[in-house]
């Protein structure tokens, strides 16, 4: 299975190259035997598809042999293919999808126009920062939450890309008072105002995490979570909470994956649709320990990393 035996970022470029439309047939051939045969990528493919859906709704989905030789319906070749979308209602009928899959039949979403991508952050750390500062940031450039420092390599773990990383510390910080915590949060605000107009966008998160070489009963996850936010932070009369994100948000995306192999850096991705209205994302980066479990207390962090924040806006007309 491909997200057995390849680093998890090849399988989530792989299905964004098909969600963008710039996959090759070979590559489209390729995700459609490992959904046929892997429930993990089945279940990762679901939730990028569900998002992208949003960017074209108002396409049809077309089935059949003759987009894999390349021809529309009309018998001329489609300037640009979406693979395997399928929309928020049909993605609820999954077992019925991937039921048709096991038949080799090629699903094929048409779309006269790909969406356009811009890149709005690219983080890797070596701009100056050298720390988090405490609690959660209300503007745009500041790194916050619990502690963390910027680092070089480590003796087992060597940067994403460039010469630094974010290293987490704990799962608190200085005059938070925490009796007990496990997650170790770090988070960012991304001005996004003006960026989305009448058609459909979204915003995509992704890091990348790693991990040192840990006892064999420690087990630690990862997760990155994205909030779409109406409101001005500054204009609040404080720092806001997590707790305040949940309940003030106007869209957010989440996921989560276990730190399996030491060493080796994964990358996490997320979207959440934004509208006109939409000030900032606030995005939530974090680490934590799954077990042992803990009564009372700090987790404090061993050896674990973040690198390469991205932060990309799509839109469709």
């Amino acid at each position: 299975h491909l997200v057995m035996n390849a680093a998890p970022h090849a399988l989530t470029e792989l299905i964004h190259a098909c969600l963008d439309g710039v996959a090759s047939p070979e590559q489209a051939s390729r995700l459609n035997s490992h959904l046929r045969t892997d429930a993990t990528a089945r279940d990762l493919y679901l939730q990028f598809a569900d998002t992208h859906s949003c960017l074209a709704v108002d396409e049809g989905l077309w089935i059949g042999e003759s987009l894999m030789k390349g021809t529309s319906e009309a018998g001329k070749p489609p300037a640009r293919q979406r693979w395997f979308v399928w929309g928020t209602v049909a993605a609820a009928a999954a077992g019925i999808v991937f039921g048709m899959f096991c038949t080799s039949v090629v699903f094929a979403y048409v779309t006269p126009s790909l969406a356009k991508a811009k890149l709005i952050l690219s983080e890797g750390f070596e701009s100056g920062v050298t720390n988090t500062a405490p609690g959660l940031p209300q503007q745009a450039s500041l790194w916050g939450g619990d502690e963390a420092i910027v680092v070089a390599a480590s003796p087992e773990v060597k940067p994403r890309s460039g010469r630094k990383m974010l290293r987490f510390l704990s799962a608190s910080y200085a005059g938070e008072n925490s009796p007990r915590s496990r997650w170790g949060d770090v988070y960012r605000v991304v001005d996004v105002r003006g960026m989305a107009g009448t058609g459909r966008s979204v915003v995509r998160l992704s890091a990348s995490f790693a991990q040192d070489l840990l006892p064999a009963d420690a087990q630690f996850s990862c997760s990155v979570e994205a909030f779409a936010i109406d409101q001005d932070l500054n204009r609040l009369p404080s720092p806001p909470t997590h707790a305040w994100l949940r309940q003030n948000n106007s869209a957010s995306g989440s996921r989560r994956q276990a730190l399996a192999v030491p060493h080796e850096w994964q990358e996490v991705s997320v979207e959440v649709p934004i509208a006109s209205e939409t000030r900032s994302v606030l995005l939530h980066l974090a680490v934590m320990q799954d077990s042992p479990s803990i009564q009372s207390g700090v987790v404090q962090f061993p050896g674990h990393y973040v690198d390469d924040v991205k932060v990309e806006f799509l839109s469709r007309p």
